[in-house]
């Protein structure tokens, strides 16, 4: 049968760090003219779930027993751009317990979404847990806040798992993490040894490339899948290389971008600056705007997860279990539930501006949506796609593309702040980074407890993801 999306040549898709939908979008119409456009349309008498001055967070667990202590009210804005500093914690039992308090998960909550600033305080040790609710305005996020109102933006975009880097980025490349719950204390890419979208593209003979905008550490998606590591001098390249495809019209079908994690990182992954991702995004923005290919490319902009900051929908029940090593996987874990809700943000000369859109099935959009997308777009058979339960009952974005003819003005997006806060390199390395040296340490058939050992810092990450690599 045709692909949907038969405008569409190129599906270019950029995954940032660690924020919520709240912590960057919650903010997003407030104040300001409301969305045009709601998909699909019976949705439409659901206003923009953002967020509402009245949302907070109790400080004390004693709320939990009779509700007495202080709250913190959400933010209008945070103090500066790279909060929270501290990084929260994003794994599996911290999630549970943002979400769901001192009780079980479970499907009728009785404190839903009040456990944020309680579990910062604790596994931070910070006096001031009050950063964890700091969402950022518009005008501290100016570029992914006027790409979504320009544009489209979901605001029901549920990350796969609910915990943190790793098993989220699985589930987006290949619709599993292979029963793993955590990235884990030594991160080991044998265990997430499973096919991948790309794979399958190149079985198709569909061209496919994966950019990083950094040129001193290797990729992070080539790093964590070893289906992956033969192609690392055919299709891997740098943010330049993206540029110079857009400028001459030729971008591959699909292709996936990562910012730095490391070195000067523009990830947002906090404490990192938001206005550093910014800057990335702009110039996503300018190549992907000014190219020739532009009227033919879907531009979609995600994030892994929540990172621990305050998001307040609480995620779906009734996610499909992928496979077998997932029913149940690591910790007991079913996979029968969907992450918290990230930005999603979708960018075309084929949307109309000021969009929202949801699910237009009964099962909410998650990261596989752009697997099955993919699948749909490129009319992959089923023999020869992914063979995971939860792309099988994802929904697409088939419905995105309302307009009859592509607009042909751009908006006016101007280029955001220079000055960005500096991450020192003294300071010790986050978990995704700490991942990427274990990594690569297997990929080079080396102790991956003993690398971790002589990282002490983000610098020593730094030398040792650099030295002596010939990884992309």
């Amino acid at each position: 049968m045709p692909g949907i999306l038969p405008q569409i040549r190129h599906v270019v898709v950029v995954m940032l760090e660690n924020r919520s939908f709240d912590n960057l979008c919650g903010w997003l119409y407030q104040g300001a003219p409301q969305p045009a456009h709601f998909l699909p349309a019976s949705s439409s008498a659901t206003p923009f779930n953002g967020l509402r001055p009245s949302l907070f967070n109790p400080v004390q667990k004693s709320y939990f027993t009779d509700q007495s202590g202080p709250t913190y009210p959400i933010f209008p804005q945070a103090n500066a751009t790279n909060m929270p500093n501290p990084d929260p914690e994003e794994d599996y039992p911290n999630v549970n317990y943002q979400l769901f308090g001192p009780e079980s998960p479970n499907q009728n909550p009785r404190w839903p979404n009040l456990g944020f600033v309680i579990n910062y305080a604790n596994v931070t040790g910070t006096n001031i847990p009050v950063q964890v609710m700091e969402s950022f305005s518009t005008v501290q996020v100016p570029i992914l806040s006027s790409l979504a109102r320009n544009f489209a933006i979901s605001d029901a975009w549920f990350s796969s798992v609910p915990s943190n880097t790793w098993p989220n980025r699985s589930f987006f490349h290949a619709g599993t993490s292979n029963g793993n719950v955590v990235n884990g204390t030594t991160p080991d890419p044998l265990a997430w040894n499973v096919f991948t979208i790309f794979n399958v593209l190149e079985g198709m003979g569909v061209d496919w490339r994966i950019y990083t905008d950094t040129v001193i550490t290797p990729s992070l998606t080539w790093l964590m899948s070893p289906q992956l590591w033969p192609y690392a001098l055919t299709r891997f390249g740098h943010f330049d290389d993206f540029q110079s495809a857009c400028a001459s019209g030729s971008l591959p079908r699909y292709s996936f971008l990562e910012p730095s994690f490391v070195d000067k990182p523009n990830d947002e992954h906090p404490p990192h600056d938001v206005v550093a991702g910014e800057q990335f995004l702009w110039a996503i923005w300018q190549a992907v705007s000014k190219s020739p290919a532009w009227p033919e490319t879907l531009l979609l902009i995600t994030y892994d997860e929540h990172g621990g900051t305050y998001d307040h929908v609480m995620p779906p029940w009734g996610a499909a279990s992928p496979d077998d090593k997932s029913s149940p996987g690591e910790q007991g874990f079913g996979f029968d539930r969907f992450g918290v809700r990230v930005p999603m943000i979708a960018v075309s000369p084929w949307i109309a501006p000021g969009t929202v859109f949801r699910s237009d099935t009964s099962v909410p959009y998650d990261h596989t949506s752009v697997l099955a997308t993919l699948r749909d777009w490129l009319s992959i058979p089923s023999d020869k796609m992914l063979a995971s339960k939860r792309i099988a009952a994802a929904p697409t974005l088939a419905q995105l593309l309302t307009l009859d003819q592509p607009r042909t003005t751009l908006p006016a997006i101007s280029q955001p702040a220079v000055e960005v806060t500096e991450t020192s390199t003294f300071l010790p390395p986050n978990t995704l980074q700490k991942s990427m040296v274990s990594a690569l340490a297997v990929q080079r058939n080396a102790d991956p407890d003993a690398a971790l050992a002589s990282v002490q810092t983000r610098q020593d990450a730094i030398n040792y993801l650099q030295a002596g690599t010939a990884a992309p």
